[in-house]
């Protein structure tokens, strides 16, 4: 089979942020995303637009002192979708550079508003009817689902982290800072616990029970170039260095049947790596530049094992076998595969007797991924829609021969 290009969206401005997929009314799938230049558009499964909505705001003269009349009003961060005015239909909630959380009906009409005092470039969270945001202002807010504000606490630096939660023996609202530091919170906004890394975190924390035992964890990237594990009290159960920074959110997922969760991510240094839930490698596989989107986690050829999305910064998205090939009697650096011209690290150099990334497929676009998501159509196939920052949104699926 083959990997194919069903449609392109050429948003004709730079795109920062994965694009969201979600069922907005009953059948009626929704592909939302926001660009550099203020417009949060909405289009249906077969790229069509359904509404755009554009940022109006005025930019005051000492913010023009500032700020970039280019990138003012740009939406950095993938939007919410959540009903929070509970019609049945899901509404957009997202932030700008201007410093403004927006909330969106399923119809791209403004329902309010919420000004901040720095650039919102994380993601909501919906919980216990209140929407959590971080700002560039130091503050992660809570609102109530009409925008009021519920509460706010005051970090050591900005938040472009997306806030998680996790529930546990209580419910908490977890969230990285631009200085290292994991936030932990009740959702009252009182600080339960902090743990600080070396490095900007950026990453929403992934959230599951890695090992499991009926436990969350919390799993994180950041800066440092380390991916961190750590309990539900804040302490570390371990880390792995990788040689470059990590952006954003892990995944985690069971690929081999084992009940536990392994955590499949990217890194700066132009790796896709797969962790065993105690923080070993399983495998990785190296591209040519970075990857700095989340990877998906998907069986996209419906032969009932998953494949592991990534794209990267060199245009290419990768599907890869999420269980990587064991490779017995490979002597490293001399078999090296060859499938097409130009491309001798499909196999990637490995000790003896290890498992190593194995490349299904590759898929070159026009530009650099910065984020995915995936609908399924009336066939029950998967459709890939992959974010490009260049502004274009292609839809990749996959063709039987």
């Amino acid at each position: 089979g083959k990997i194919e290009k069903k449609w392109v969206f050429d948003a004709s401005s730079s795109i920062s942020s994965s694009p969201i997929a979600a069922e907005i009314t009953k059948g009626q799938v929704g592909i939302v995303f926001g660009t550099q230049d203020g417009k949060m558009y909405m289009l249906d499964a077969d790229a069509q637009i359904k509404w755009f909505y554009s940022i109006q705001e005025k930019i005051g003269e000492i913010q023009q002192m500032f700020l970039d009349e280019e990138t003012a009003k740009s939406i950095y961060a993938s939007p919410k979708l959540a009903d929070i005015n509970k019609d049945g239909k899901k509404e957009v909630l997202f932030g700008s550079d201007i410093g403004k959380f927006y909330a969106l009906s399923s119809l791209g009409k403004l329902l309010w508003d919420f000004r901040t005092d720095g650039e919102i470039r994380s993601s909501a969270l919906v919980q216990d009817n209140m929407i959590i945001f971080g700002s560039n202002d130091k503050n992660l807010y809570a609102l109530n689902l009409k925008g009021k504000l519920l509460w706010k606490f005051k970090a050591d630096s900005g938040i472009e982290s997306s806030p998680a939660v996790l529930k546990g023996k209580k419910t908490q609202i977890i969230f990285g800072s631009n200085d290292g530091k994991i936030y932990s919170l009740d959702t009252k906004g009182k600080l339960l616990w902090q743990f600080k890394t070396n490095g900007k975190i950026t990453a929403k924390p992934a959230i599951g029970d890695i090992y499991a035992n009926k436990k969350n964890y919390i799993v994180i990237g950041s800066a440092d170039n380390n991916i961190y594990a750590l309990n539900e009290n804040g302490k570390l159960e371990w880390l792995y260095e990788t040689e470059g920074r990590i952006c954003s959110k892990v995944c985690l997922a069971d690929i081999n049947n084992d009940k536990k969760l392994e955590i499949i991510f990217g890194s700066c240094d132009d790796n896709i790596y797969c962790l065993s839930c105690n923080g070993s490698k399983i495998w990785s596989y190296e591209t040519d530049f970075w990857v700095v989107a989340t990877p998906l986690i998907l069986d996209i050829d419906n032969d009932g094992k998953l494949e592991v999305i990534a794209g990267s910064y060199d245009n290419s998205v990768y599907v890869l076998d999420a269980e990587g090939t064991f490779l017995l009697d490979y002597m490293p650096g001399v078999s090296v595969v060859t499938q097409q011209p130009g491309h001798y690290h499909d196999l990637i150099t490995a000790e003896p007797g290890e498992y190593v990334g194995k490349k299904l497929w590759e898929y070159k676009t026009e530009g650099m991924i910065i984020g995915s998501t995936f609908i399924t159509n009336n066939k029950k196939q998967k459709e890939m829609i992959i974010g490009i920052k260049e502004g274009k949104l292609d839809n990749l699926t996959y063709k039987k021969d």
